[in-house]
């Protein structure tokens, strides 16, 4: 994630819209558009996104942020993303209720280091 300043694009949009906007805080994912083709996005800012996408955080202290970035940002898990992103188009984000059904081991925090 960046600020929208650094982006190099002059992005207009009405104020007024942000109030849809979703919160992202530091150590939060955001589940964008193409996330079936690269990766999520990982956040080290707070800052506000379109609706569009979707925010995750772990309610649990025990998970590690940086090994789950590591493997958000992963090869490999975009290619477990095939099976929730099935038929999926360009102009539809990943649902966080496809994203929860994936299958996951959970190691203990002391292993994510």
């Amino acid at each position: 994630m960046f600020f929208r300043t650094k982006s190099g694009y002059d992005i207009l949009h009405n104020k007024k819209n942000e109030v849809s906007y979703m919160r992202v805080k530091p150590r939060d994912f955001v589940i964008y558009l193409r996330s079936f083709q690269d990766c999520f996005a990982a956040s080290e800012l707070e800052g506000i996104t379109s609706p569009a996408y979707t925010v995750i955080h772990f309610v649990d202290d025990n998970q590690d942020f940086y090994f789950w970035k590591y493997i958000f940002t992963s090869l490999k898990f975009v290619n477990s993303l095939v099976k929730v992103t099935y038929e999926i188009r360009n102009d539809k984000s990943i649902s966080y209720s496809d994203f929860k059904n994936l299958k996951w081991c959970l190691p203990n925090r002391r292993e994510q280091k």
